[in-house]
């Protein structure tokens, strides 16, 4: 396996995962079949040597081998499989299932379902603070994120945010939380410890997906905004948007390379991948061409 940060996107319309080496500039390494219908979230696990994939109409997560480049693994998951993150220090990937109103966790170590937690409405995106020990999900249709105690599996509280939240990050250290809502062309930042949105920064339409970039001197946020056909950059010590870069057609995932001087955004209706400077002046570098839908992306160093 190639030394190099590795990127998985999913082409749902191809029913194909592909994975770039995030050299400079990026180049294919893999296509794989996943036979199933709608790829959509997917994962590295801990040990770089598989990738799950939550097929979102075909009721199935599967595992690709990165050895082999092969699909060697599936498992039933009806619901709407979605949204994929592993937890840390852990062989557990947490799938949110969005048409069951659960979060379920996956063992990849047995290959087995360890357990569902009841988040609410239309689960979206997962992210782990305190070192895997709680678990933030977004629930679509309910306007909030739940607070799962990771080790007990069960939800702890539910926090009012902005309509329609998908994509979270987390920021500071673990002490925010970064919540795109996609209905209130917003994003909400959320105290993890005082459980309560502290202020809603306006940026492009429909965000979708969001990351942080930590830089010496500086934190702040990315995000796709699919109805605006561009990515937004907040400054977090502000709190306010400084930039809006257009991309075109309607950016959906998004990823940071592990050296924080690239952002890789996923246009799907243009099957392109963007790949943007964090640093000024902030401009696409390049686009990559990638049929077939890129929708979701995962990243690993």
């Amino acid at each position: 396996m190639v030394s190099v940060p590795l990127l998985a996107i999913s082409r749902t319309e191809a029913n194909q995962i592909t994975i770039l080496g995030c050299s400079d500039p990026e180049r294919e390494i893999a296509t794989i079949p996943v036979a199933s219908n709608q790829p959509f979230g997917l994962t590295f696990d801990r040990t770089r040597q598989w990738i799950y994939v939550a097929c979102w109409n075909g009721a199935e997560i599967a595992a690709i081998n990165l050895n082999s480049f092969r699909k060697e693994k599936s498992l039933h998951a009806d619901g709407l499989p979605a949204w994929a993150t592993p937890r840390d220090g852990t062989d557990e990937v947490w799938i949110s299932r969005e048409r069951a109103g659960v979060v379920m966790i996956l063992d990849g170590r047995t290959w087995s379902i360890a357990g569902e937690i009841a988040t609410g409405g239309g689960p979206s995106d997962i992210v782990f603070t305190r070192n895997g020990l709680d678990a933030w999900v977004s629930n679509e249709k309910d306007g909030n994120v739940s607070l799962c105690d990771a080790t007990t599996r069960r939800k702890l509280c539910d926090i009012r945010v902005g309509k329609v939240p998908q994509g979270i990050a987390v920021a500071n250290g673990g002490s925010r939380l970064l919540v795109a809502n996609f209905g209130s062309n917003s994003i909400s930042v959320v105290d993890t410890a005082e459980l309560k949105e502290l202020t809603q920064i306006a940026v492009g339409r429909g965000p979708v997906d969001v990351v942080a970039v930590q830089g010496e001197q500086f934190q702040r946020a990315w995000i796709t905004c699919f109805r605006e056909g561009a990515v937004s950059v907040i400054d977090l010590e502000q709190n306010k948007e400084i930039e809006r870069i257009p991309t075109g057609g309607k950016p959906q995932g998004l990823e940071v390379h592990p050296n924080g001087q690239r952002v890789y955004a996923a246009i799907r209706d243009l099957n392109q991948i963007a790949v943007l400077a964090t640093g000024q002046p902030w401009r696409i570098l390049r686009r990559i061409k990638m049929d077939g839908g890129p929708a979701r992306m995962a990243i690993v160093p």
